[in-house]
């Protein structure tokens, strides 16, 4: 039997499509020899650091974003399931509005939880943030579909607020609301919907609000 030599280039395709093999595997590091960080990376450098060292070190700082995001999950999804339990006790469709523009934003700590409309009358009555149909047209995705991005300024949603919003979510109503599109929007001023964090709960809360206005909308 021909004893078949495994190249360099087979290890380096196989760490790509195991990105996790040392994580899952950390002992090996024991048993490895490496280079010093200095003589790979940075020539000019008088700190001397251990090329293991650095690895090790990126595997820690990738486990602590793993559990800093379970615990802001964690965290968030408490929140939004005493949320839910309020929302479900408003029967007036007034009461509902106020309390997603007064109260949501303190519970998440985000500069703004609006709904955008096109219509005049609405924007009024319940404080709506009021854009024309065409702006809006821009962002409405697909019906019950959230983004979460930094923030688009070119449709001046967030304007005329006093603090600058980095990053946000919104979520496409349904016309069963309003009678026409109209969006939910969530306003951070830091990175809070960039990184993605708990996009699912986020869309979840959307979800039941939707359904909630839905049910509220012949009150309005």
């Amino acid at each position: 039997m021909i004893k078949k030599k495994i190249k360099d280039e087979h290890v380096i395709e196989f760490l790509k499509n195991n990105p996790k093999f040392f994580i899952e595997n950390s002992s090996l590091l024991d048993e490895i020899l490496f280079p010093s960080y200095t003589r790979v990376f940075d020539k000019d450098s008088t700190n001397v650091i251990q090329f293991k060292d650095w690895i090790i070190e990126n595997l820690k700082n990738k486990q602590k974003n793993i559990i800093d995001n379970a615990h802001y999950n964690f965290l968030t999804q408490n929140k939004i399931h005493k949320t839910v339990i309020n929302i479900l006790r408003i029967s007036k469709f007034q009461e509902l509005t106020k309390h997603i523009i007064d109260i949501l934003p303190k519970v998440f700590n985000l500069e703004i939880i609006n709904i955008v409309t096109s219509e005049d009358r609405f924007s009024k009555s319940f404080h709506f943030i009021h854009k024309n149909s065409e702006d809006i047209e821009k962002i409405y995705f697909e019906e019950s579909q959230l983004i979460v991005d930094a923030v688009e300024h070119k449709s001046g949603i967030f304007n005329n607020l006093d603090k600058k919003i980095y990053s946000n979510a919104i979520f496409s109503l349904s016309k069963k609301i309003l009678g026409s599109k109209s969006l939910l929007v969530f306003g951070s001023s830091d990175k809070h919907f960039i990184d993605n964090k708990a996009y699912d709960l986020i869309l979840f809360l959307s979800n039941v609000l939707q359904e909630q206005l839905i049910k509220l909308s012949n009150d309005k």
